[in-house]
């Protein structure tokens, strides 16, 4: 299986995993191959919006100040809650918050980083105004 294919499985299992759980979800095929701001998922319920920026690696951490840059400027434009998610090796995927990684002027994700779980991030209730 070619780094593509591995990358597009897992993107594919987790739109699976967002309709099992109640959410509206769509994959960009293709996201990293155009020019504009486009991430591998986007997710949706209530009013509530998740894009998701995903990434396989067999490595134990990953540099994405690209990719992070690139959620937050989605998010910004979009409203949406931005999360970048790594599937490591013989691991579950873990979600990373786009913006904890700016607070922090960090924009390397390694094993060893706080992350939430599928369940906590459907899990988390937007803060509307009203």
């Amino acid at each position: 299986m070619t780094k593509y294919e591995k990358g597009a499985s897992f993107e594919r299992e987790l739109v699976h995993k967002f309709w099992n759980s109640g959410w509206a979800a769509v994959r960009a095929a293709g996201s990293g191959t155009i020019a504009v701001l486009v991430p591998d998922i986007i997710a949706i319920k209530n009013n509530d919006v998740i894009a998701v920026e995903c990434k396989t690696t067999t490595q134990d951490r990953l540099s994405l100040k690209k990719d992070i840059t690139n959620m937050l400027e989605f998010s910004r434009i979009t409203g949406a809650r931005a999360y970048i998610s790594i599937k490591f090796l013989r691991e579950k995927p873990r979600f990373y918050k786009v913006e904890t990684f700016v607070l922090k002027n960090k924009y390397t994700i390694s094993m060893q980083d706080s992350y939430l779980g599928f369940e906590s991030l459907i899990g988390e209730q937007v803060l509307l105004s009203i």
